[in-house]
C-alpha cells in the first residue's frame, strides 16, 4: 500500500504578502480625481458645518438619525431628528429643495451614511457630516439638549 508522503506548509512571508497589496491595481489619475471630487460633493467636515450654520444657511437641513435617546443626550443646534429607522416613512416631513446633512455618532458609525443614501435615491441632496457628533464636540461646538 503506498504511503502519501507530507508535503511541507509554506509560510507566507513579508514579501508574498506585500505582493498581494501590491496586487491590487492602481487607480488612475483620471479615476481618483472624479472619486475625490465625489467625496467632497457628498461630505463635510464640522467646521464646514459650523461656518454654513453661523452663516445662516437657509439652504441646510442639518438631520440626526440617532436614536432618541442620543438625540436628548446632544445634538447639533437646530437639528431635526429623525431616527434612521423611521427615515424611509417620515421623508415628507424633509424639504427636497435644500441639501441635508445627515449625522449619527462617530466615524465607525454608518447610520448617517445610510440615511444619505436613502435621500439620494428619493431625488434629495444629502451630505454626510463626518465623524457625527463626536468629531462635532471634539471641536468644541455647542451641543443642544
Amino acid at each position: 500500500m503506498p504511503t502519501a508522503t507530507a508535503r511541507p506548509v509554506r509560510q507566507p512571508t513579508k514579501a508574498s504578502y506585500g505582493a498581494r497589496r501590491s496586487a491590487i491595481p492602481a487607480a488612475s489619475p483620471a479615476q481618483l480625481s472624479k472619486y475625490f471630487a465625489d467625496k467632497l460633493a457628498a461630505e463635510l467636515g464640522p467646521h464646514n458645518l459650523k461656518r454654513l450654520l453661523d452663516e445662516g444657511a437657509s439652504q441646510v437641513v442639518v438631520l440626526d438619525v440617532r436614536s432618541r435617546e442620543g438625540f436628548d443626550a446632544g445634538h447639533v443646534p437646530g437639528a431635526a431628528h429623525i431616527p434612521f429607522e423611521e427615515l424611509p416613512r417620515r421623508l415628507k416631513e424633509l424639504p427636497k429643495g435644500k441639501s441635508i446633512v445627515t449625522y449619527c455618532w462617530d466615524v465607525t458609525c454608518l447610520l448617517a451614511t445610510k440615511a444619505a443614501y436613502v435621500l439620494a435615491s428619493k431625488g434629495y441632496r444629502p451630505k454626510e457630516l463626518l465623524g457625527g457628533i463626536e468629531e462635532w464636540r471634539k471641536a468644541g461646538f455647542p451641543v443642544e439638549k
